[in-house]
């Protein structure tokens, strides 16, 4: 599709949404067969399969009943998928009151709350923040309930899944203390300390402090490999509903050097959702976050990695890690470094095993790559 067609058809999507989010309705607007095809696709990718759905049946537009797929199997999916979450996640909670964990919701959990219908976000996992020293505790509730440990100790948080779909993110750190990531992991690594009581061991970020910390982990993901619509949605509706102090806000940004971002991020999602005409810069950058998808391509991961540091530096830090990799993903090597080539190791036969697909099409994507 040609890009000129393609971000014409987004626009269109973010029109029909923006109806939903705004309570109007539109008996003029007129989706026929191709262009619902495009949206269920475009919705599929940005993890706005729900929302669109909402969009298509609360705003009077024109449509075929028949050309909505599975649209409404989706919407219904994900009201039971909720309604099941909220219980766990509340176990979850009532396990860490009983025995005095403090606990800091995040992202979806709380961003959610911001949406006309809290049903109609949808969310991969549960992200919480704990301090480093409960986590053994908390690893013996999950696996009391029957939870796989995808990852415990590794990176800034552990990962506990269980059939159908529960999946929980337990940091132990809002970012992981990597070259990349160094200036953020010093910011945040007090923001439990910073955020507020709510009841019992609960506790909550101010609203400035909670879109920081939202906008910073955007970045994260929009830097390396591509941020979705969801996101410009999600700050859309938080601004929308809260009035920030941006003399702090922007203070904070400057430290962490996303202030420019901070202001394109509002700047587009505003335009957007409140039908305001877009300017070239905006529309590239609408062009670039619809076609990422919500968690980014691998391909516009690697892309940017190769600008960066060209083929060969890439491929060597990816084989080779620098140090400052191993504190969280492989403590052990860290505090003992001639333990590293064991860790290398170790790093190889994970990815043999566990993602050999992607590492192979990460490696042709690297070999096709213009840059030298």
């Amino acid at each position: 599709m040609e890009k000129d067609i393609y971000l014409n058809n987004v626009k269109v999507f973010i029109k029909l949404v923006s109806l939903y989010l705004n309570n109007k309705e539109d008996p003029g607007f007129v989706i026929d067969q191709k262009l619902m095809y495009f949206l269920i696709a475009l919705s599929k990718r940005n993890s706005t399969s729900v929302l669109l759905y909402r969009a298509i049946t609360g705003s009077k537009v024109q449509y075929e009943k028949d050309s909505l797929g599975n649209l409404e199997e989706c919407y219904l999916a994900n009201i039971r998928k909720n309604v099941l979450f909220d219980k766990e996640r509340q176990e979850l909670y009532d396990f860490m009151d009983k025995n005095e964990i403090d606990y800091l919701p995040l992202k979806g959990i709380v961003i959610n709350n911001y949406y006309p219908d809290k049903n109609v976000r949808e969310y991969a996992d549960n992200d919480i923040l704990v301090p480093d020293s409960k986590t053994p505790l908390i690893k013996k509730f999950f696996t009391g309930k029957g939870y796989e440990i995808e990852s415990y100790k590794r990176g800034n948080h552990d990962a506990y899944l269980k059939k159908p779909f529960f999946n929980f993110e337990i940091h132990r750190a809002l970012f992981q203390e990597t070259e990349d990531n160094a200036k953020n992991a010093k910011y945040f690594a007090d923001y439990l300390a910073k955020s507020q009581l709510k009841g019992n061991h609960e506790h909550y970020l101010k609203s400035e402090d909670f879109y920081i910390y939202f906008l910073a982990h955007s970045y994260k993901h929009f830097h390396v490999s591509g941020c979705g619509l969801r996101t410009l949605i999600d700050i859309y509706l938080f601004l929308k509903k809260e009035n920030l102090d941006f003399d702090y806000v922007n203070e904070e940004l400057k430290k962490l050097d996303l202030l420019d971002f901070s202001n394109d991020m509002i700047d587009l999602s505003t335009s957007l959702f409140d039908g305001k005409e877009l300017n070239e810069k905006q529309e590239e950058l609408l062009l670039d976050i619809a076609s990422s998808g919500t968690y980014g391509t691998l391909e516009r991961g690697v892309d940017r990695g190769v600008k960066e540091k060209g083929k060969f530096k890439y491929l060597m830090r990816r084989i080779f890690p620098p140090y400052s990799f191993y504190k969280t993903a492989y403590p052990w090597a860290y505090k003992v470094p001639i333990l590293i080539p064991i860790a290398w190791l170790a790093r190889f036969f994970r990815v043999v095993f566990k993602s050999p697909k992607r590492a192979v099409k990460e490696i042709k994507i690297v070999a096709k790559h213009k840059n030298k």
